[in-house]
């Protein structure tokens, strides 16, 4: 199975609170980490163009208006590639479902059984992120200050590691 290789971890992946049992769909953010769209690995672009014809139906946005036209040529994604999904009318990633929380890519994994490799790894980790193949967690000025992982009512005793670890251990080839 396709992995992006890591060979360090960032302290504060380990020290930053992790999600409480809310998680992301349970916090007040009113999804504002999707308002700039997202980098979708050529791997979750597959797997969305193996479905098209459903997110096109929940969506009603047609395959054409999904993406950017240009492919990003970053090999450092699931696939070997990304894209950029494009934000529609409502300011959001066109993903999102509208007048609504979460998005159509999270509501096929979860109704429908669909692979959760469809979701784009940057939207799968976060506030987790990766670049040269070093774990972090996001600066917070990226982070709405709304998100689950920061509000003082989340008294999780899991670091974001240990909330997000599922997707961490899908994602990445971990090496020391």
């Amino acid at each position: 199975m396709n992995k992006i290789k890591i060979s360090r971890i960032s302290r504060d992946v380990y020290s930053q609170k992790g999600f409480d049992e809310h998680g992301c769909i349970g916090c007040q953010c009113k999804d504002m980490c999707c308002r700039e769209g997202a980098d979708v690995d050529k791997e979750a672009y597959d797997l969305i163009l193996k479905h098209k014809d459903r997110i096109e139906r929940i969506s009603n946005i047609k395959f054409e208006d999904f993406f950017e036209h240009t492919w990003s040529g970053d090999t450092d994604f699931l696939g070997g590639n990304s894209i950029r999904s494009k934000v529609g009318t409502s300011g959001y990633c066109v993903f999102r479902i509208q007048d609504n929380k979460g998005c159509v890519l999270f509501k096929l994994v979860m109704e429908d059984g669909v692979s959760r490799r469809i979701i784009p790894s940057i939207c799968r980790l976060f506030p987790v992120t990766w670049d040269n193949e070093t774990l972090a967690y996001y600066e917070r000025k990226h982070i709405p200050s709304t998100c689950n992982c920061l509000e003082f009512s989340n008294t999780t005793e899991r670091s974001i590691f240990e909330t997000q670890q599922e997707a961490i251990e899908d994602i990445f080839d971990i090496r020391s």
